[in-house]
């Protein structure tokens, strides 16, 4: 259902986007390497690292790694030309159905970028929150296509109407707009819709040759950073543990945006001040009292082997956050 490209000329076609031009292309009808679908680490997220040309192999390889994702939502970094559309989908329903995250990264830190093309865009947006690591990074889309041998006019024509009608369902099941489905199968399968974190190079050579100043490329333009359907969800549990309204989470998180200046340590505690309406000094002396009253190690034990979708509705974790609340809001 795909093919492996190989850009050689890149030129920009308007302000949003950057094409990557075709000179060749290398078909799944030869022998390709599968992609490597490996764990980096296990805590404290299970880190998957998936590369190279995606296979149904990869998509059984990830399936067997479901009693670990269960009970870990991953972290899938993508570093891929693409490959196989049905095996690329069964992986991105992996990734949703555990709550994974999805980012465009190389394996380790390093001044390489990594992409996502082709069917691995496909995995990308399953993820309930999606990045572009590294400044370069690129998610590319171009239509999908048949990588088989020649077949009859009356084969292609049921064939290819089914499969784009299946890529468009994934992407309605993904949460994301048909912005995302028509960008992709109206774009030539011997061209590449570059979208990415440009660098500054990319935009000074749009600059030049389109004549302006050019506008953001950004991946967000097309996909959104959160799923909608898992902000909803998150906010509803971050209200209920806070006893406010889920309008009142909101806007609490958005007033906890003025914490951004601040790093690590110092940003949390601001930040979730702000979130539980106190005072700096007030939310440190609280935390410390929940720390001593509400942690038992033996809840942390049971409530890891729950898996995680159930987790937060568990007895052990309701009585947890009853007791936090209690004490954050000056109950006990």
């Amino acid at each position: 259902m795909t093919c492996q490209q190989k850009p050689i000329q890149r030129r920009p076609r308007g302000p949003l986007s950057l094409v990557i031009w075709i000179a060749t292309i290398h078909c799944l009808l030869t022998v390709a390497a599968r992609a490597d679908v490996r764990i980096l680490e296990r805590s404290p997220l299970l880190t998957v690292f998936v590369s190279g040309t995606i296979t149904e192999q990869d998509a059984k390889s990830f399936e067997a790694l479901s009693p670990e994702l269960e009970r870990s939502p991953p972290r899938v970094k993508l570093d891929s030309i693409g490959g196989d559309v049905d095996a690329a989908m069964e992986i991105g329903r992996l990734v949703r159905k555990y709550e994974g995250f999805t980012s465009i990264e190389k394996e380790q830190s390093s001044g390489d970028n990594a992409n996502c093309y082709s069917s691995c865009a496909l995995i990308f947006i399953a993820g309930v929150y999606r990045s572009i690591m590294s400044e370069g990074g690129q998610l590319g889309l171009h239509r999908p296509y048949l990588a088989s041998a020649p077949q009859s006019r009356q084969a292609v024509e049921k064939q290819v109407p089914l499969m784009l009608s299946q890529v468009r369902q994934y992407v309605t099941e993904m949460g994301v707009t048909d912005n995302f489905y028509q960008q992709m199968v109206n774009t030539e399968p011997s061209q590449v819709v570059v979208y990415g974190n440009p660098s500054a190079a990319e935009f000074r050579e749009l600059e030049r040759e389109l004549g302006i100043r050019s506008t953001s490329n950004d991946w967000r333009s097309l996909v959104p950073e959160n799923d909608p359907v898992y902000q909803e969800i998150t906010t509803s549990y971050e209200a209920r543990e806070h006893g406010v309204t889920t309008l009142e989470m909101r806007k609490r998180d958005n007033d906890a945006e003025r914490c951004r200046k601040r790093e690590g340590r110092d940003y949390f505690s601001c930040a979730e001040a702000v979130r539980w309406g106190l005072s700096e000094r007030a939310y440190g002396e609280r935390e410390r009292q929940t720390r001593t009253s509400c942690w038992r190690d033996e809840d942390t034990k049971l409530l890891l082997t729950i898996p995680t979708k159930q987790r937060r509705d568990h007895p052990v974790w309701l009585k947890r956050e009853a007791c936090i609340r209690n004490i954050m809001l000056g109950r006990s």
